[in-house]
């Protein structure tokens, strides 16, 4: 997750606030930072590592959760993670870019809080030693 929020501050210093919501005249605003392609590049690259990642981790958990029924598992995640997509991207043309990033640095930070203690819950069922 700190992959992702060094790619969000990145991506709030190079790309202007307003950029979302002004597709058809072009923004007129100015970012932080002179708007830079090397930037923007550095900036999916970390989105796609974090994401890469945390998805792993998160196949794996539910892997180990649910062995035993993992098809209905995968295709519930595969379905929440998709609605939540299509619930960004609905909402991704009329918020301003920094409550874009808000939004998305507030689900990140829940969500791995909430895989830290899932993690830690079933350690603690299987009597899993502490290291």
């Amino acid at each position: 997750m700190v992959v992702h929020f060094i790619a969000f501050y990145l991506i709030f210093l190079n790309i202007p606030d307003d950029a979302p919501v002004v597709v058809e005249t072009g923004t007129r605003s100015k970012s932080y930072l002179t708007p830079s392609v090397p930037v923007a590049l550095l900036c999916s690259f970390l989105l796609g590592l974090g994401d890469s990642c945390f998805n792993t981790q998160l196949y794996s958990i539910l892997g180990c959760l649910y062995a035993e029924e993992s098809a209905p598992v995968f295709a519930i995640f595969k379905f929440i993670q998709s609605i939540c997509a299509a619930v960004a991207f609905l909402y991704s043309n009329y918020l301003l870019l920094s409550w874009q990033l808000l939004v998305m640095v507030i689900f990140g930070f829940t969500g791995t809080l909430c895989f830290f203690l899932v993690e830690k819950m079933n350690d603690l069922l299987l009597g899993l030693p502490e290291y």
